[in-house]
């Protein structure tokens, strides 16, 4: 890492950089908002997270009741008292901004516009969204429209503050987002390049076809996605192992360190100061068991 002309003092310091970084890790998980939004808060508190990710909107649904006033006040009185530094919205599963059918473009603008104007409401400012699917339309056509969308969405919305992250996806069917590429030319595409960031998800990477097994494959892919989108728009990472195969095209999670990737992967990234300050979000299988473990396997990875 250092050649022999580095000198005694550039070394420590180095190593002083290195550990403000780890100790600005920003670990946390996907958490239910039962009984209203302001209970995340709690239900992050306590897995000590330092980060949440939530749904505003039950996700099954194409229309949901919305918090109340008392409820969103509720919810950001908590967050002020807690140590959670960060909130990230994921929209809801029915959502396909990419659809050449007009009953389901239309349904998916309207509920994610609501979205990301109750998420303005709530001070949140990312939004985390798959790509949605072509459904046989092709790659361009899907990848157009949803840059068209997003620009709508943009121009419409009463939501200048919030930011959306294009998740990596699997690529199961027809769905876009498998590709670093799909990303890069989604915010190409759009007049408002500046609302987008990236959420990487390991599984879904892993199962597209990014090997990250290994530091030097991890290096490769974070290398190849440096070199296309750019590691400045990455924002969030859903960190997850993968019950699936490599390049499967399977989105299939599985608890850390028991899966196909490993540790290695997690470790890699929990200790590389490049990611210091970015939600590293679990949606690891069995939420109300299993996320405690998760989390604790994980913080047992840092620097190590």
């Amino acid at each position: 890492m250092f050649s022999n002309d580095t000198n005694q003092k550039e070394i420590a310091d180095f190593g002083i950089v290195f550990q403000n970084c780890l100790d600005d890790m920003v670990l946390g998980a996907h958490v239910s908002t039962a009984g209203g939004i302001h209970n995340s808060i709690e239900n992050g508190n306590k897995l000590q997270c330092e980060a949440i990710q939530i749904f505003l909107a039950n996700p099954n649904r194409w229309v949901s009741k919305p918090p109340t006033e008392d409820i969103l006040e509720k919810f950001s009185e908590a967050w002020k008292e807690s140590s959670i530094q960060d909130v990230i919205v994921h929209d809801i599963h029915l959502s396909n901004l990419a659809s050449h059918k007009k009953d389901v473009l239309e349904k998916s603008r309207l509920q994610f516009k609501g979205m990301m104007e109750l998420a303005q409401e709530a001070g949140i400012q990312h939004i985390v969204t798959h790509l949605g699917a072509h459904l046989g339309e092709g790659e361009d056509f899907g990848l157009k429209q949803l840059s068209s969308s997003f620009d709508l969405l943009f121009e419409t919305a009463e939501a200048s503050d919030v930011l959306i992250l294009l998740e990596t996806t699997a690529g199961q069917g027809t769905n876009l987002g498998y590709r670093f590429e799909h990303l890069r030319d989604v915010i190409g595409m759009s007049k408002y390049s500046e609302r987008f960031g990236v959420c990487l998800d390991t599984c879904h990477v892993f199962a597209a076809g990014y090997d990250i097994r290994t530091e030097s494959d991890c290096d490769a892919t974070f290398d190849r996605f440096d070199e296309i989108i750019g590691l400045e728009r990455l924002k969030a990472f859903h960190i997850n192992d993968a019950k699936s195969e490599y390049q499967s095209r399977v989105d299939r999670h599985e608890h850390i360190g028991e899966g196909n990737i490993g540790t290695t992967a997690f470790k890699y990234i929990l200790n590389d100061y490049r990611f210091a300050k970015i939600p590293l979000i679990i949606e690891t299988p069995k939420m109300n068991t299993m996320h405690g473990k998760n989390l604790t396997t994980l913080r047992s990875l840092v620097n190590e």
